[in-house]
């Protein structure tokens, strides 16, 4: 398995097509309360996803109550959670996810250190990525969990 990349139960995700749009896109929401994390995560993994190019469309929220808003009100392919955000935290904020919302989303979460992959898995990630980020793990995990990995 490659250095900094944790899988815990992988979802089975489908990319959604949203009824006004004519190609399929993975909705991604992207959540830290640092802007610089946002824009490497965002940067790193672009706006398309696997071999046949799925285009992304990111929604970047920087506080816990607007995540978890827009999970309650919107459904994304993919959600993805910097641990290190203040007040709750990404293992709590996935934990709350899990007990509250009513529906399931596949989360990847974004660990500083390697020894809290446990914590991830234990919160109920699908997987985690531990900073710094390598390029290739994090656009590979990405790719996978969206279910666009090349096989």
């Amino acid at each position: 398995m490659p250095g900094n990349i944790y899988p815990m139960t992988l979802s089975a995700t489908t990319p959604m097509a949203t009824a006004d749009r004519r190609e399929p896109c993975a909705r991604i929401l992207l959540h830290s309360d640092n802007a610089a994390i946002r824009q490497l995560v965002r940067e790193t993994v672009g706006d398309t996803a696997g071999p046949q190019g799925l285009r992304i469309e990111w929604t970047e929220v920087a506080t816990h109550p607007i995540v978890m808003a827009k999970c309650a009100a919107e459904r994304f392919d993919l959600v993805v959670i910097d641990n290190e955000t203040t007040k709750l935290g990404g293992v709590g904020m996935v934990r709350q996810m899990r007990a509250e919302l009513d529906w399931t989303p596949t989360v990847l979460l974004l660990l500083a250190r390697p020894q809290d992959a446990w914590l991830a898995a234990w919160s109920g990630a699908d997987a985690a990525v531990v900073q710094p980020i390598d390029p290739f793990e994090l656009t590979t995990q990405v790719t996978q969990l969206l279910g666009v990995a090349e096989l």
